[in-house]
């Protein structure tokens, strides 16, 4: 069953406010940084589940990606609530299986401390044989 958007279940906080540093795509976890909203760069640490969000208000679904200077419509996820994030190619991914944010806005599998999980798989999702260019979507639970 193909998603049509981001936020899965939950309500997170929302933020419009700050213009994108760089194309971003719905469902990449971003940072907000002095100047704006880019893409995270923190590698296995400690970051906010904060995802771009799609931006259906205006017509667009979470295939349409921002462009620099473009306001970006965040949400920030707490505990319980599902996101349909992206994976970095190169796993292969069971349910249950925890995850981290990349440099690159991605998530990837994680054997790292509980304290740099942001997430965990709700399903099985195999990119090992994959080199997305933006990633492939998974469905996740924020932990």
């Amino acid at each position: 069953m193909a998603r049509t958007v981001i936020a899965l279940k939950g309500d997170p906080i929302v933020n419009e406010d700050d213009k994108a540093l760089e194309a971003i795509t719905p469902g990449h976890l971003v940072m907000l940084v002095a100047a704006g909203v880019q893409k995270n760069t923190a590698n296995a640490a400690n970051v906010a589940a904060a995802f771009a969000l799609e931006r259906d208000d205006v017509g667009k679904n979470i295939d349409v990606a921002y462009a620099s200077g473009d306001y970006v419509k965040v949400g920030v996820f707490g505990p319980g609530s599902h996101v349909y994030a992206f994976l970095a190619s190169g796993f292969n991914i069971a349910k249950g299986d925890y995850l981290t944010g990349n440099t690159t806005g991605l998530l990837f599998s994680t054997g790292v401390t509980a304290g740099l999980r942001i997430a965990r798989a709700l399903e099985a999702v195999n990119t090992s044989a994959v080199a997305p260019v933006s990633g492939t979507r998974i469905r996740v639970e924020i932990v």
